[in-house]
């Protein structure tokens, strides 16, 4: 499968499964946010300096706190507004057609999380109505799992009870956060009653070694896609579990290596997904963070697994038919893809 060097990585019609609202705030994002929050202040804004991922490959728990500083600059709806709006406009201009943006719902000094998530909703209806070639986008609410039980419970609620005043918005539910000192079991109910509701489920599993026994868990209760999957063939019983249900994994190959769960690019495991004909998806995580694109990645991975041009559609047609998008969408998707190929080729 020898790569195709003329490949037009940016102007491919691309499909972004597995995109953190917090994780996707670019420079010149963060930099208006800053501003917006400290208006009267003319100093570096310092959020800048310790939000990205450059080149120093730290240890995952490090990453979650990269967060904080998205956090602090999106807690009013003004700023989470805006923060959703150049997003979706960044990856319009990096070619994304399809965009799932997911996050956990927060409550703030300013803003409840129905109001949270009503204001991404919002801001994405009006990023439509204002440009309608910018991407179809859809909301993936996020189970923090250091947060609890308690917590996701009242997620859920509120995601129920907003996903009825935007229909067709709110399409799944995200399990991911630190796993440390967490155990799945004892979110599987509330996720039944997602599913239950028709909410599609992407689970983040096997993030980091030595959970094969949670991993086989998460893979007997199914899930519609997997997050990241890192470590699923530690043990031959997951590897195999995991290739009988041929459940779809998120490759994230920057955020892999940056958050040290991959020692080398060419020891990551979309490789042996590959190999093994199995369906995965290259996503970005937190571009913002691991300052990457979607462009990038995709390339990133023609470049080190000798993609040829078939494999790249096999994968971006792929993307659309594991994405939470409705029927008639997934129709429009897949021809743009085809017509791209048919038309470069």
């Amino acid at each position: 499968m020898a790569e195709s060097t003329e490949m037009d990585y940016k102007s491919l019609p691309k499909i972004e499964l597995h995109a953190h609202l917090n994780g996707s705030l670019s420079t010149s994002c963060l930099t208006e946010l800053y501003h917006m929050k400290y208006p009267n202040t003319d100093d570096p804004p310092s959020h800048i300096n310790g939000y990205k991922i450059l080149d120093k490959f730290i240890e995952l728990k490090d990453c979650f706190e990269r967060f904080k500083y998205a956090h602090d600059l999106t807690d009013t709806p003004k700023r989470l507004k805006r923060a959703t709006e150049i997003i979706i406009n960044e990856c319009h201009d990096d070619g994304v057609v399809y965009l799932e943006i997911r996050t956990t719902p927060r409550a703030t000094e300013h803003m409840t999380k129905e109001v949270y998530l009503s204001t991404i909703c919002e801001a994405i209806i009006e990023c439509h109505e204002k440009e309608p070639k910018n991407p179809i986008v859809k909301l993936i609410p996020s189970f923090d799992r250091s947060k609890g039980v308690n917590d996701a419970r009242d997620t859920l609620d509120v995601v129920l009870n907003v996903r009825e005043k935007f229909p067709g918005m709110i399409v799944g539910i995200d399990l991911s956060g630190n796993p440390e000192n967490t155990n799945f079991p004892d979110f599987k109910p509330l996720l039944q009653e997602a599913r239950n509701a028709g909410l599609k489920l992407t689970l983040h599993c096997a993030e980091t070694a030595g959970t094969e026994e949670e991993n086989m868990e998460m893979l007997e209760f199914g899930m519609d896609r997997m997050g990241h999957g890192t470590f699923m063939d530690e043990s031959p019983d997951t590897w195999l579990t995991l290739r009988e249900k041929k459940i779809p994994v998120e490759c994230c190959i920057t955020s892999n290596l940056k958050c040290a769960t991959v020692p080398d690019i060419t020891k990551h495991h979309m490789q042996k997904l590959l190999h093994a004909e199995h369906p995965v998806v290259i996503c970005t995580d937190d571009y913002g963070v691991f300052d990457t694109s979607l462009s990038k990645e995709i390339q990133l991975c023609a470049k080190t697994f000798n993609l040829s041009r078939e494999t790249i559609q096999e994968i971006s047609l792929n993307s659309v038919r594991f994405s939470f998008a409705s029927t008639t969408e997934k129709t429009r998707l897949e021809a743009l893809i085809r017509d791209f190929f048919t038309q470069s080729g």
